[in-house]
């Protein structure tokens, strides 16, 4: 019999559909074979040979951007390449603030894409940055410039896939997440405190104590990650049942009603969070011990994800929502 076709995806395509491709695109009004988000990819792990991802990053914007990189890698086998282009922010400017009144308009439309819905640029990545995020999902990268049309310059980032364990525990980490349902990307200050949990819990190592204590900004998060760690162990994770204990009992939800208290209470706002870390350091500690949990139960619509930003956001809106003064 004859080999199977190798599958190559064009992801974002658009209305450019590729013979020979598997064509891909979240919106119905697209020439796309099947309609899929790029951050979540519904393929098999290490299926596609080749990816192209061309004027699409900028469609994404930063936090789905890092969850479409991680899924590339994913659904990649080892040594695939992928493919992106995106808009080179750097020149753009530079005609903007250089160019005569027809090349400001253009670079404008260039920067902040079509009006039409869906369209628009979400954000466009310096090359720097982009880089950065590719090498950090596992690429190794060469880029180059080009222009795609007059005033309307571009960036290729030609990718290779790099095996590694961290680039692993990274791609599965995040399937995880979106499996579960657990990335906000309609906020973004809890996507940013999410990130930051993902990318330390990723980048711990195996210490345990830095590892739990990131379970404060998201035990569901924190779970997932003990939970793929003691996949690979010969015994069950200690911190892993501590986390579905501190998941169960909705520990951000608990802080975030510790904190309001403190507000409530006229305690300054760092103050009041400091006081919400602490009883959540206490809740850790009876997690591991197999107590029950202790404190003010959960507040009602809590941040998916505790930092001082989620708080303060969440403090900020509940608020707002409140009863009006007569």
């Amino acid at each position: 019999m004859p080999e199977p076709a190798p599958l190559r995806l064009n992801i974002g395509c658009g209305y450019s559909r590729l013979e020979g491709w598997l064509n891909l695109d979240s919106s119905p009004d697209s020439a796309a074979d099947r309609l899929m988000e790029a951050q979540d990819l519904d393929l098999p792990c290490a299926s596609a040979e080749e990816i192209k991802a061309l004027q699409l990053v900028e469609h994404l914007g930063f936090f789905k951007a890092k969850y479409f990189l991680s899924e590339c890698w994913r659904v990649l086998k080892s040594g695939g390449r992928l493919l992106i282009e995106t808009p080179d922010i750097d020149k753009t400017f530079r005609i903007f603030l250089e160019g005569d009144h027809r090349a400001r308009e253009a670079a404008l439309g260039w920067v902040y894409g079509p009006e039409t819905p869906g369209m628009g640029h979400v954000y466009c990545f310096p090359r720097e940055l982009l880089e950065e995020l590719l090498r950090e999902a596992g690429f190794s990268v060469s880029a180059e410039e080009f222009m795609s049309r007059t005033w309307r310059p571009a960036l290729r980032f030609a990718c290779v896939k790099t095996e590694g364990g961290r680039q692993a525990l990274n791609a599965a980490l995040r399937r995880r997440l979106l499996d579960k349902g657990l990335v906000p990307f309609r906020r973004e200050e809890e996507s940013a405190a999410l990130e930051t949990a993902v990318r330390r819990l990723v980048a711990a190592g195996g210490n345990s104590a830095a590892e739990l204590e990131l379970a404060l900004v998201s035990a569901p998060a924190a779970l997932e990650y003990f939970s793929l760690v003691e996949e690979n162990e010969p015994r069950p994770s200690r911190e892993a049942a501590a986390c579905a204990r501190l998941a169960g009992w909705n520990a951000q939800g608990r802080l975030a009603a510790e904190f309001a208290a403190k507000l409530e209470a006229k305690v300054p706002e760092r103050a009041a969070y400091e006081a919400a870390i602490a009883l959540g350091r206490g809740l850790m500690l009876a997690a591991l011990a197999g107590k029950e949990p202790y404190g003010p139960g959960p507040a009602a619509d809590p941040p998916s994800a505790f930092t001082a930003e989620t708080a303060a956001s969440w403090a900020s809106r509940r608020r707002a929502s409140g009863p009006r003064p007569a």
